[in-house]
């Protein structure tokens, strides 16, 4: 059989940010999937907050609606998960989000685990996540750091070492794993999790990790439930999701 082929979408526009997905999920396919990343074209450098998080959804839906060849998994590269049910009615194969991937990877993978993020991270949002999926009494909690979602472009060392002081403080607070709250967060994980001594997921890993365990369940489309064409009706302005409205995608 052919190795899969696992669409990993960034959200925004970061080519930069982009790279850093693509090589974390090269990393994490090794030999049992193909990867193809492609990230929106219209839309926010970088996602910090709901208002970017629906400009970039927009942007990353025309990306798949355009995509022209065939695929067996799409995985949403941005922790907040935007999009992924509007995905899940434009194509039928499985969409997983790398943030709902962490979790359950962190809730399998230790009995407490914590979150340190960019300053726009919603310690409110994981928290209610968390209660949904059954992890509140592993979840230890977010650790914010004063760090923009750019900064994980800059290589400046200092965003390193923010980042190392805010995972001490996690693992000081009882975690014995650590999600990072951003996609952009790939480069630098490796050194972090050598310096604090702690298990550290990083997210699009374990989106694409996931995406593979789902594939060796089922390849064949995936239809009924969540996973349902929309009702056909006009549609202005999104030329590469009209087929999708018109029934002949």
């Amino acid at each position: 059989m052919d190795k899969p082929t696992i669409l990993v979408i960034n959200p925004n526009t970061s080519e930069a940010m982009t790279v850093a997905i693509d090589r974390i999920a090269w990393e994490a396919a090794g030999t049992q999937a193909n990867i193809v990343t492609r990230r929106s074209l219209q839309g926010p450098h970088t996602i910090e907050g709901p208002l970017d998080a629906a400009l970039g959804a927009t942007g990353m839906l025309e990306v798949v609606g355009a995509y022209p060849y065939s695929f067996d998994a799409v995985v949403v590269a941005c922790f907040g998960d935007p999009g992924v049910e509007a995905l899940r009615l434009l194509v039928r194969v499985p969409v997983i989000g790398i943030g709902a991937a962490s979790f359950i990877q962190a809730g399998f993978l230790s009995q407490r685990f914590a979150i340190v993020t960019p300053s726009v991270g919603t310690p409110e949002r994981y928290a209610a996540v968390t209660a949904a999926m059954g992890l509140t009494n592993q979840f230890v909690g977010t650790y914010q750091t004063p760090l923009a979602v750019a900064d994980f472009e800059s290589g400046d060392p200092a965003v390193v070492d923010t980042l190392v002081f805010h995972a001490q403080q996690a693992v000081k607070g009882g975690a014995e794993c650590l999600l990072f709250g951003c996609a952009g967060i790939a480069e630098q994980i490796r050194e972090i999790e050598e310096r604090v001594g702690a298990l550290c997921i990083p997210s699009v890993a374990a989106g694409v990790t996931q995406a593979i365990a789902c594939l060796r369940h089922r390849r064949a489309p995936l239809a009924g439930g969540p996973f349902q064409r929309v009702n056909p009706k006009p549609l202005a302005g999104f030329k590469s999701l009209v087929r999708h409205y018109e029934g002949r995608a």
